[in-house]
């Protein structure tokens, strides 16, 4: 496995001692997940659950990899033009490149009209592709976008501007996005209707920006695979114990929210995806528990004095990169080895990273805090594919424990139905 899982604290309660009770919640949430995967390998043989085909499937990929906004190298930026789901997954995994690396890829996960606006004029339009992402083809924020995109494009261009720099991915059928797309000559990609938004960076709305970016998409859905076959396989395997664990800290021990704090910057999109995925999840009917996301180890001077001073209802889990980067020697001789810089002499970077990282989890594991550490040796497409899937089965499973729909999203949906009436004056 691409990743190890170990807890701490997690059957105590504000530090106690080991309670049988807390234990006996957990290992009975543990043998519900059988039913719960039962459940999983069933719709996946009868190709009702696609994300779970997604990891065995390479036919898509070899022809997205063909793609021309993949071969063809004359455009060296690229914009995303997609909100949450549309934009997160991708995010993730093209953040596994350096910053430099060209192509560039940017994604518009926000409507401030500063960030639109140099890419919609000059050298930068010319030189930029648009990936016009919406699954159901009428999210508000990607349609004005758009709009605003072909304005651009046709202004400068014209129709053929248009066709040449954008393709449009939305679910097959009359949507607002696939009728512009039509209108304009825009190549369009269907989006399964079967596969939501946030559990979609699997599918090709993270794989073409991924290739575009250069990451072996192959190795992802491997480490996606080996995690999704060890679930359905193994009645111990990580999601599974990750989910139970979630489950009984949260009905038995009070661990209302679940911090997730990866000490790697390279990983700062994937909390964002998370608490996505979480939130909108198992947030329904007046359960669930509430995602935050952090960073190391920039939250030790920020959240941290919180985490260990405040009320004991949260559940840390800590993902800490254990790979050794490629930074020279810090070298004290430049502030004359002055004694105050011992503990820095003939260390990396990552040496300090890790450090803190460690040394975080002993303080929290030592206040008696709820804790997982999730410890990687080397962050890569197998690894991140493997991160991805673990946190959809764990999201799934949870959610099914308590007893909500994790695929759904109607308060959501009620949003969307009003930001259109408040901009007809309807309301």
């Amino acid at each position: 496995m691409s990743y190890k899982q170990t807890f701490e604290n997690c059957f105590s309660l504000n530090g106690g001692g080991m309670q049988d009770w807390v234990r006996t919640a957990f290992m009975k949430s543990l043998a519900q997940t059988e039913t719960v995967v039962s459940s999983l390998q069933m719709l996946k043989e009868k190709g009702r659950l696609p994300l779970l085909n997604l990891p065995f499937q390479t036919d898509d990929l070899q022809r997205l990899s063909q793609h021309r906004f993949v071969k063809d190298k004359s455009f060296n930026r690229f914009v995303v033009v997609g909100i949450g789901g549309s934009s997160l997954g991708g995010q993730v995994l093209v953040n596994l490149r350096d910053r430099d690396d060209e192509p560039y890829l940017t994604f518009w996960d926000t409507l401030d009209y500063h960030v639109m606006k140099p890419f919609l004029r000059g050298k930068r339009l010319k030189s930029t592709r648009f990936l016009l992402i919406s699954k159901s083809g009428t999210t508000p924020e990607i349609m004005a976008q758009t709009l605003m995109v072909i304005e651009a494009l046709n202004k400068d261009g014209g129709a053929e501007a248009v066709a040449n720099q954008c393709i449009a991915i939305c679910e097959p059928g009359d949507n607002p996005l696939g009728y512009i797309a039509d209108k304009w000559g825009i190549e369009r990609l269907d989006h399964d209707p079967d596969i939501g938004g946030r559990y979609s960076g699997l599918s090709l709305v993270g794989a073409l920006p991924a290739l575009i970016a250069g990451i072996d998409m192959w190795a992802v859905r491997e480490g996606a695979r080996q995690v999704l076959e060890d679930t359905l396989q193994n009645p111990e395997s990580d999601p599974r114990v990750s989910a139970a664990m979630t489950h009984a800290l949260s009905e038995i021990s009070g661990a209302k929210m679940n911090v997730l704090m990866p000490y790697s910057k390279q990983l700062e999109p994937f909390t964002h995806w998370y608490r996505q995925l979480w939130a909108e999840s198992i947030g329904k009917e007046g359960r669930g528990t509430t995602p935050v996301n952090a960073l190391g180890p920039i939250d030790q001077h920020s959240q941290l004095q919180l985490w260990l001073d405040g009320p004991n209802d949260k559940y840390f889990t800590l993902i800490i990169n254990r790979e050794v980067d490629k930074s020279p020697l810090m070298d004290v001789e430049i502030a004359d080895s002055i004694p105050a810089l011992d503990y820095l002499k003939g260390h990396k970077i990552s040496d300090v990273v890790q450090a803190e990282a460690h040394a975080t989890a002993k303080t929290l594991a030592d206040r008696g805090k709820y804790l997982r550490c999730i410890y990687i040796d080397k962050l890569d497409e197998k690894t991140i594919g493997a991160l991805l899937m673990h946190f959809m089965l764990e999201t799934i499973i949870t959610c099914h424990l308590i007893g909500v729909n994790p695929f759904d999203q109607p308060a959501v949906e009620q949003g969307k139905k009003l930001t259109k009436m408040y901009l007809k004056g309807e309301e």
